[in-house]
């Protein structure tokens, strides 16, 4: 299943269903205004069953406080739950500099791109 959602404060996100996991493909900004909508959208997905979740952020062009709570409390509820697993993929340069500054790579398992996720889910 193929889910594309453009919202109206320049963030959008497609989701792909993979077999075993979904693959979340962001785009824009992830911020206080364009967090909640992405949150619901993976909460939904979670409680329809899906536990392993590839999150690209390879098109993000930028994250505050908001959209990194986001990530950090999704991580937090997949990890409370039997099998399940999410991994962060494509952060550029700024980004990835924003989660270390942070020191929230501890945080994540972070894979350079979608293909190295989808690999490594696989194992």
């Amino acid at each position: 299943m193929l889910v594309a959602v453009p919202t109206d404060r320049s963030l959008s996100y497609t989701i792909q269903d993979a077999e075993g996991y979904s693959i979340l493909l962001v785009s824009g900004d992830l911020n206080m205004f364009t967090a909640p909508e992405l949150r619901n959208a993976l909460v939904k997905k979670f409680e329809g069953g899906i536990r392993r979740f590839i999150i690209d952020l390879t098109n993000l062009s930028y994250i505050d406080s908001s959209g990194i709570g986001i990530l950090v409390s999704f991580v937090s509820m997949a990890r409370r739950q039997e099998n399940s697993r999410v991994i962060l993929c494509g952060l550029n340069k700024q980004i990835r500099s924003i989660f270390e500054v942070t020191r929230l790579l501890s945080i994540f398992e972070v894979m350079p791109d979608l293909a190295a996720a989808e690999q490594e889910m696989r194992r």
